[in-house]
């Protein structure tokens, strides 16, 4: 039976255009005139049924479908990517780090060229909520949250672990009852956003949380599951309803005003962000500068 899968030209324009916010930046990239590439994703957005794009002159955001058809081809395409690189000649030049979709977007992104000066190679992204994903010999090393276990790998502490309920400064003047001490008891636990743990990763959430805290747990079938991380952040920030954040991750919306963190801080010893990777990767010099500037950072 024929597969039903969207033309991949308009795939992989949307991807492009999804990642840079421009159509003229992802026509460039792709080396084709900037009207093919809103052709390619008006096609795109009349196979699927709904508009992957709202439009205010030159500027698009990506519309509530967008995101979601963003996260997933990204990740079909990153896995494509990475399927195909052992069948390719390695790069020299580069180094390639796998995280989740909300690290890369809030952690790495930011950093970037100061990881690129600091390792002299260019920086290739794998994204994936699945870290058996990162296992794979075409990726150089990764960052991981886990407890520091991780088989066969060396992992040295990048971000302990330190969560704290985030709420946009609009819902929390809407929502004056929220009793950040015990959230469910205090607000309609639909507002209450959580991204889960499909993988078994062991990311906090509202389930661990209200174990740690002592307080009663309304029931995953009452919250609202939001798969997709930035996406969450997104909802927090339009003041849809609160979530659990990370100190260290979401500190550009913390700084901005975006958002604000509520309440006491949870922690669990020894938890955290990790760079993991093969002791054989310490013969590298690239990665051994990069290492001492993430671990120093």
């Amino acid at each position: 039976m024929r597969r039903e899968l969207p033309p991949m030209n308009a795939l992989l324009a949307f991807e492009a255009a999804a990642r840079h916010g421009n159509f003229t930046r992802a026509a460039a990239e792709l080396s084709v005139a900037q009207p093919a590439v809103t052709r390619h994703i008006a096609n795109l957005e009349s196979w699927i049924g709904a508009p992957l794009f709202s439009r205010n002159g030159s500027t698009i955001q990506l519309t509530r479908e967008g995101k979601t058809f963003s996260d997933l081809s990204t990740a079909v395409l990153d896995r494509l990517e990475l399927g195909t690189r052992h069948l390719r000649r390695t790069k020299s030049d580069e180094l390639v780090v796998g995280a989740s979709f909300g690290l890369a977007h809030l952690w790495i992104m930011p950093r970037i060229s100061e990881m690129r000066n600091a390792s002299g190679r260019n920086i290739n992204l794998v994204t994936s909520d699945d870290y058996s994903t990162f296992d794979n010999s075409s990726v150089d090393f990764s960052i991981r949250f886990g407890n520091g276990d991780f088989g066969s790998n060396c992992s040295d502490l990048l971000l302990k672990e330190q969560c704290q309920i985030i709420a946009s400064p609009a819902f929390l003047k809407n929502h004056p009852e929220l009793n950040p001490k015990d959230p469910s008891d205090s607000i309609n636990p639909k507002l209450m956003f959580d991204h889960g743990d499909p993988n078994g990763i062991g990311w906090m959430d509202w389930r661990l949380w209200h174990q740690l805290t002592n307080s009663e747990f309304p029931g995953a079938e009452k919250l609202t599951l939001v798969q997709s991380y930035p996406t969450m952040l997104d909802m927090v920030c339009a003041g849809e309803g609160i979530s659990i954040g990370t100190v260290g991750i979401e500190d550009d919306l913390l700084a901005s005003g975006k958002i604000c963190g509520v309440g006491p801080t949870i922690a669990r010893d020894g938890f955290g962000y990790f760079l993991v990777y093969q002791k054989e990767l310490l013969q590298n010099q690239a990665f051994v500068d990069l290492r001492s500037y993430l671990v120093e950072k």
